[in-house]
């Protein structure tokens, strides 16, 4: 061993290049990585350096902070690197196109890739068969009405049942998960950066939406995202545009695909709220429909203006007073309390991944300690109420 290597007795003997790998697989400068890590950056040089090495205790913060495995410190040398994805959709508030700037986002754009190739793994190792996403409309040549129309059958939406915004996100994504794509929840990213996330694949291809919004607002995201994968547009918000339609006219027209699949036209206007509210306006009734469709006051208003039920300057009135409401609610809103970590995984990874790596490790192709780092650090303790949820 080196002099200039300062060991104690509790440091882990990790390899230098790793560390440094991992913080370049984040894009992340030293000093972004020190102030990340909230550590000296002479300290994180010293660390990447191989002079100096981590406690036990401190590897395992920073492998939790960096998204990798702990033991991945003591490989010999870097693994390869799950790549990005090209074919992505990032939405935000007003579909803004966003620069993948925050730690955050790209940890969330990594973990949701390992989750497919592990998803990949595990279904190849099962002989599970791989579903195919065949569905595709040329968002160009195909009327909206007519993908909204074939949306609607492909989730099976529930014309004849009404149920509550909770009830209705788990309904459309059980239903998207049973063609095949993996849908999954961001707890940690703020609305306002992203709302959700579409990567188009073959094989798998992923939903994200964003925990932290409304149930109506996921329900919407879930549409607007599966209109992406469907006409083969994700990756369009931070790019240029797309041949001969701007990214901007493609989000406007998955907009309205997505508010005529969740809002049929012939349904609203077979509601008695909505001639009620034409006869006399009243945001108490504008919240009715949108509760009956189990989406926003303001999806309603979309639809109100398509149908020249309102002019364009009373649509952006309301939009403007609908946005302000619900961030002021936003800020006098009680905090509840944590969800427990079953609910916490059920939530973040959904039903498809939870039963693949379940039925994995109780078949003995996964170790525990494999299927908790599928689960991402999930105690064993908890898998019991996991496999209720997923098999009954």
């Amino acid at each position: 061993m080196r002099e200039d290597v300062l060991l104690m007795r509790n440091n882990a003997l990790i390899t230098p290049q790793i560390l440094t790998w991992a913080r370049e697989r984040l894009d992340l400068s030293l000093e972004d990585a020190s102030d990340y890590l909230k550590m000296k950056q002479e300290k994180l040089l010293l660390l990447e350096e191989g002079k100096i090495y981590p406690t036990v205790d401190q590897a395992k913060k920073i492998a939790k902070k960096y998204k990798i495995p702990y033991v991945f410190f003591f490989l010999p040398e870097p693994p390869k690197n799950i790549k990005l994805p090209k074919n992505q959709d990032y939405r935000t508030f007003f579909n803004q196109p966003i620069k993948i700037s925050s730690i955050a986002l790209k940890t969330l754009l990594f973990d949701i890739m390992q989750r497919r190739e592990a998803m990949l793994q595990l279904s190849s190792e099962l002989t599970t068969p791989l579903p195919k996403f065949n569905y595709f409309y040329d968002i160009k040549l195909t009327e909206e009405n007519k993908i909204a129309e074939s949306i609607r059958k492909i989730i099976q939406y529930p014309e004849d049942v009404r149920i509550n915004t909770r009830e209705a996100f788990n309904y459309f994504r059980n239903k998207m998960e049973n063609i095949g794509i993996l849908v999954f929840q961001a707890i940690d990213i703020a609305p306002s950066e992203m709302r959700g996330i579409s990567v188009f694949e073959e094989i798998y291809p992923i939903i994200v939406v964003n925990r932290k919004d409304a149930y109506s607002a996921r329900i919407f995201t879930l549409i607007h995202e599966l209109i992406h994968l469907i006409t083969r547009t994700a990756g369009i918000c931070d790019s240029n545009g797309m041949s001969e339609i701007s990214s901007f006219e493609i989000e406007l027209k998955c907009n309205h695909i997505a508010a005529q699949t969740l809002v049929p036209e012939d349904l609203i206007k077979n509601n008695p709220t909505y001639y009620q509210l034409l006869k006399n306006w009243n945001d108490d009734l504008v919240r009715d429909i949108g509760n009956y469709f189990a989406v926003s006051r303001e999806v309603i208003l979309g639809r109100l203006f398509t149908f020249n039920n309102i002019d364009l300057h009373f649509y952006k009135q309301k939009i403007e007073q609908y946005n302000n409401e619900y961030y002021k609610a936003k800020q006098i809103e009680k905090k509840g309390g944590y969800p427990t970590p079953s609910i916490d995984t059920v939530c973040q990874f959904g039903k498809t991944y939870i039963n693949t790596v379940l039925t994995a490790y109780n078949r003995d192709i996964i170790s525990a300690r494999d299927a908790i780092q599928y689960f991402d650090g999930l105690r064993l303790k908890h898998f019991e109420k996991l496999e209720q949820w997923c098999f009954t």
